[in-house]
């Protein structure tokens, strides 16, 4: 009768802490916000990750070449990115789980900036395999590649949040622009008409707001306008250069790189522009920042780590063995 008792403890047990270890583990991956970005820190550039207070490190590549530009599949579970370690800059895919990587693209010239749409389907990138710089997609599959551009240098292309559509930088005479256009290409529409030059555009989670990088009072400074490009008001007053953006998934906070500590750094700051961050102080180059979706899980957060302890004294408690 006690060795009945003690099994059906530990069957009662054991059910319950993989319950806990399973909503433990879920809230470490859904409330804990995440940046991915690239760094020089090891003498070449390499993707790393961190929690939003810029804290928590990991080392998600380490080949020879240079990896830099994540981009991760809705689902937190795929990662793109940009290497150079085959000769010439390709689009490459890592597994998180197992952390190997294959290449996704293999065509003439350099393929870069993968952005992967909203709905999971699609990877668009940049390349200039034809002698000039396109906007291109491919299935995360490595099938059915479309050109979607065919006209002046386009550069850096962002998903809408509905992956109907694609904003991207071109260059019209010698000038920078933001474009928007539909996820096929077609339905080209101009957003920005200023001198200096507008590049690396972002969405908001809802799709009224795009972010980007332009030079329009002489410096790189982060601007924000509506979809339509309508209503253009500067974020970040700086004299130093501010680069690449990335929007929070809920909208409240940019992401982005700037040299503002004679250095580049990752910085957050308030969509209001009232409140800035700094998150890495690391002397080498920190650049290409992005967030990591909320189904991305850690290997082994501490949390679980006290629920497996809990779990052995349980065990002895009911009899069993540490």
């Amino acid at each position: 009768m006690k060795r009945k008792f003690v099994y059906i403890t530990l069957g009662t047990t054991t059910i319950l802490m993989c319950f806990l270890l399973v909503v433990d583990l879920y809230g470490q991956a859904s409330d804990i916000s995440h940046i991915a970005f690239s760094s020089k820190r090891d003498g070449d550039y390499d993707i790393y990750m961190m929690d939003a207070k810029g804290e928590n490190l990991q080392q998600l590549t380490n080949h020879p070449g240079n990896e830099y530009s994540p981009a991760f599949s809705p689902n937190g579970r795929w990662m793109a990115y940009v290497s150079n370690q085959d000769g010439k800059l390709e689009i490459y895919l890592m597994n998180l789980k197992t952390k190997e990587s294959h290449r996704l693209t293999n065509g003439p010239g350099h393929d870069k900036n993968p952005a992967w749409s909203p709905d999971g389907r699609w990877i668009a990138f940049e390349s200039n395999r034809t002698g000039m710089h396109d906007i291109y997609k491919i299935e995360p599959s490595g099938a059915n590649l479309q050109r979607l551009t065919h006209k002046r240098d386009n550069y850096n292309p962002a998903w809408s949040p509905d992956s109907q559509l694609i904003a991207f930088a071109a260059n019209e005479a010698n000038n920078i622009d933001i474009y928007v256009m539909n996820a096929d290409g077609g339905k080209l529409k101009r957003l920005t008409r200023q001198e200096q030059a507008e590049t690396v555009p972002t969405w908001s989670s809802n799709g009224k707001q795009i972010a980007f990088s332009t030079g329009l009072l002489g410096n790189r400074d982060i601007y924000i306008m509506n979809a339509d490009g309508t209503n253009v008001r500067r974020l970040t007053h700086h004299p130093a250069k501010d680069g690449i953006s990335a929007w929070f998934p809920k909208d409240q906070l940019i992401v982005f790189s700037a040299e503002w500590e004679e250095n580049y750094d990752i910085y957050l700051i308030d969509v209001d522009g009232n409140r800035r961050r700094r998150l890495t102080h690391d002397p080498a180059v920190d650049r290409s920042p992005t967030w990591v979706p909320a189904g991305f899980f850690l290997s082994v957060s501490p949390s679980s780590k006290k629920l497996i302890t809990q779990w052995s004294r349980l065990k002895q408690s009911a009899g069993g063995k540490p």
